[in-house]
């Protein structure tokens, strides 16, 4: 029986630039479980007002990227995990081909959107611009061991925002997360702040810009030291 992965044969939403000529940026856009890329258009795209991104958001298949929560052991998402990662993947590497080295390649998601992205990048072992993570973490139980060595992350600006008692996702993993990002040399901001909605507040996407501007002094510098 020849190999299917469903969330490969599910369509991507563009927003913003066109091409690698009309954007500085390209974003992965990731939407959260029982979600649409529709929704992240309006919780994050309308409200960032950045024409000069390109923004991509596939689609999930039946809406979830895998079955069972994010904190639970890894073998319990499998294979939908393992299938949502290689989404990701596919879509980053067609980046590539229209003009955006990783390097100009962000991360971009929302609860289980974040999560995923997160384990993505983390797995990749390669730089990308920046990850973005509203209210989520590294996909497995809390206090998992994970392989720290061989990471290229050195500056590598990424977020991790939530809400302390979010009713989804503990803030004690999206703390762990971030100290793990930190431990092989990303550029970690943290803002874990009261409340108990599931959502996006306008401080984080005021965060998310600020990130975005600050990977983008850090190319400048990296251009700056390499002439």
């Amino acid at each position: 029986m020849p190999y299917a992965n469903p969330h490969l044969h599910q369509p991507v939403s563009t927003f913003g630039a066109a091409t690698a000529r009309d954007a500085a940026l390209a974003v992965i856009l990731v939407h959260g479980r029982g979600q649409s890329p529709a929704l992240m258009h309006e919780m994050v795209v309308s409200r960032f007002a950045r024409p000069d991104i390109a923004w991509l958001a596939p689609l999930a298949a039946e809406n979830s990227w895998y079955p069972e929560r994010f904190i639970e052991p890894l073998e319990v998402n499998e294979p939908l995990l393992s299938q949502a990662l290689e989404r990701l993947d596919t879509l980053s590497e067609e980046l590539r081909m229209l003009g955006f080295p990783y390097e100009s390649q962000i991360l971009m998601g929302f609860s289980q959107g974040a999560c995923l992205c997160s384990e993505f990048v983390w797995r990749q072992r390669r730089r990308y611009r920046a990850l973005v993570a509203f209210t989520g973490g590294l996909i497995g139980p809390q206090g998992m061991l994970r392989d720290t060595s061989h990471r290229n992350f050195q500056g590598m600006p990424v977020l991790f925002s939530t809400w302390e008692q979010d009713p989804f996702v503990p803030a004690k993993s999206v703390r762990e997360s971030a100290a793990l990002f930190q431990t092989v040399g990303a550029d970690v901001t943290l803002k874990v702040e009261a409340g108990t909605e599931h959502g996006i507040r306008d401080a984080e996407i005021g965060y998310a810009r600020a990130t975005l501007d600050h990977s983008a002094s850090q190319v400048h510098l990296s251009s700056a030291r390499s002439r």
